[in-house]
């Protein structure tokens, strides 16, 4: 294989993962649900925790769950603080918003990577 082939490829797969593996964003909502289990729970194995999400203002509107870790989200954990700060969103979910970035998990489960809580912003009436 010639030198400049190599360098071709070795630059296609370092700029891959930027395009083809980035976090995708879901749509803001509420925090309505957030669960959060311990090592002996039974569902530990297969998620650490998970939050639903009401993508929109009206009480009936979806919701969205996003898990992480265990073996359907693995190497995606949240740290202690980070499950704090969706505590916080959770008591506050009248007054704030939180948009979800996730990646596919295994049986299509989104696995929560991040998130940004921000005010909510809510559709302009007709």
């Amino acid at each position: 294989m010639s030198v400049r082939l190599t360098v071709s490829l070795l630059a296609a797969l370092v700029t891959l993962p930027s395009t083809t593996f980035a976090d995708s964003t879901g749509n803001a909502g509420a925090v309505v649900s957030l669960t959060v289990h311990e090592s002996t729970s039974d569902d530990y194995g297969t998620h650490r925790g998970r939050v639903m999400i009401r993508e929109g203002s009206e009480p009936g509107s979806a919701q969205t769950e996003y898990r992480w870790g265990g073996t359907l989200c693995q190497g995606r954990n949240l740290s202690d603080a980070n499950i704090a700060l969706l505590m916080d969103a959770f008591r506050s979910r009248s007054d704030a918003q939180l948009i979800p970035r996730y990646k596919n998990g295994q049986a299509g489960i989104r696995c929560l990577t991040s998130f940004t809580i921000q005010e909510p912003v809510y559709a302009a009436p007709r």
